[in-house]
């Protein structure tokens, strides 16, 4: 008689709180960023650009924020790794990196003076320059790419975002 009691009061409470729990939904939770790798190529005319990222053969619009706009459209011709959003018409670009230029690897960051010594502030950690273009001390603060060996040089470079 006992255990029915228990069971007639326990059982409805069961019921509720299992009522009350929902399964979670894997594809709302977090949305993974998609990534691409290709080519800048800038269209258009002065008036109305457009970017676009060309890989083998294909090509798919960019869309980013104005200042990553601008940004990705001195990236003319350099190859870059973009992250953000695929979209039925465009790729809504997060981030981006620099990787190539030419066919030579690059590394992109920002421009820092270390004492007397330039680095280069990257993602990965800041990157001594060992022989670095006396240009680059005007640009401390800019975000740029810089190709060659960084440790005793010669370096090319060319500026992704100007110093503030």
């Amino acid at each position: 008689m006992r255990a029915c009691i228990k069971a007639g009061i326990v059982v409805p409470w069961v019921a509720v709180a299992m009522a009350c729990h929902h399964a979670s939904r894997a594809s709302s939770a977090v949305i993974e960023p998609d990534s691409l790798t290709g080519i800048v190529s800038v269209t258009g005319t002065a008036f109305e650009q457009r970017l676009v990222l060309r890989s083998g053969n294909s090509a798919m619009s960019l869309s980013a924020a104005p200042s990553d706009s601008a940004a990705l459209s001195r990236l003319n011709g350099v190859e870059v790794l973009v992250i953000g959003r695929r979209a039925p018409n465009h790729f809504q670009v997060e981030r981006f990196t620099a990787v190539n230029v030419a066919g030579s690897p690059v590394a992109d960051g920002f421009v820092r003076k270390d004492g007397g010594r330039l680095v280069l502030e990257t993602t990965y950690g800041p990157i001594p320059l060992g022989n670095p273009p006396t240009a680059l001390r005007g640009l401390i603060g800019a975000r740029i790419w810089i190709g060659g060996p960084l440790d005793k040089g010669p370096n090319t470079y060319g500026v992704i975002v100007p110093p503030q």
